[in-house]
């Protein structure tokens, strides 16, 4: 038998976690599945409340840091509660977070471009394809992280600011060179 009678049947698990101490009961809710075993854990839970017991989980480091703008804006302090303050503070963090998430996107592109000896029409369609996903990932992020409504055109205009920036290096003039060179045969295909 993998499990004894009693686990079987929930009166009789009930009365088993009545008999528990409040360390051992606290040891049974930290390590039972709630998915798996989801009627056992009901049972640990309303033994728990019966005895007015709250488990007390560690502290996790950053715990209260979220990928929330208007929790960042709130945490500026007074800036954060002034009603015009917190609508600057909110456009200018969309804007830079937009700006600053597309350009991280960007960088290995520029590199890679950089990097790169020859660079022929098919790469240059990657690379450039590759460009727009970085402005979509940066400004969805953004969006992600509370810039709903008006805010995401704010959002739209900080990515395309990085991409507009991305747009006068040399690396995209590569680019563009590339696509306009004509596809060369010579493949084993006979084409």
């Amino acid at each position: 038998m993998i499990a004894p009678r009693w686990w079987f049947d929930l009166q009789q698990y009930r009365e088993r976690l009545q008999q528990y101490s409040d360390e051992e009961l606290l040891d049974v809710y930290f390590h039972i599945h709630p998915v798996r075993y989801q009627s056992h854990y009901l049972c640990v839970l309303r033994e728990l409340r019966r005895r007015g017991l709250k488990p007390q989980i560690a502290h996790r480091p950053f715990a209260d840091l979220r990928w929330d703008l208007p929790q960042w804006v709130r945490a500026l302090g007074w800036l954060g509660r002034a009603p015009w303050g917190s609508r600057v503070a909110y456009g200018a963090l969309t804007l830079l977070l937009a700006l600053a998430l597309t350009g991280v996107l960007l960088a290995p592109l520029w590199i890679a471009l950089t990097l790169i000896r020859f660079l022929d029409p098919f790469t240059a369609f990657l690379m450039l394809m590759g460009m727009v996903w970085a402005w979509g990932v940066g400004v969805g992020a953004t969006w992600r992280a509370g810039a709903r409504g008006g805010w995401s055109l704010i959002a739209a205009a900080g990515g395309s600011l990085a991409l507009w920036g991305f747009l006068h290096t040399q690396a995209f003039a590569r680019i563009i060179e590339a696509l306009q060179q004509p596809l060369r045969g010579g493949g084993g295909w006979g084409f």
